[in-house]
């Protein structure tokens, strides 16, 4: 495990670690709300310090994976009905 990516004395994610996520998945309060319930429900917290660290690693290798994820998550009837990527005709 990536030794910058938690804090050695707390076991959790470091500060430097969330700040990146975040800039990764934050900007459209929209999102934000989805990735913090997506967290929440999938891996039972409560905001981006409390991710397990193998999670944190993976979100920040593929953070668009991550992002749909929590979008089909919060809303599957838009994946479910094809129009997740449609256009506006």
């Amino acid at each position: 495990m990536d030794a910058t990516l938690t804090n050695s004395e707390t076991g959790r994610l470091s500060v430097q670690t969330v700040e990146r996520l975040h800039r990764l998945l934050g900007g459209e309060p929209r999102i934000e709300t989805m990735v913090l319930q997506f967290i929440a429900d999938k891996y039972g917290t409560k905001n981006l310090l409390y991710l397990p660290p193998h999670v944190a690693k993976e979100i920040l290798k593929r953070p668009a994976d991550f992002l749909r994820a929590a979008k089909n998550h919060c809303e599957p009837e838009l994946l479910a009905e094809g129009h997740l990527f449609s256009r506006r005709d």
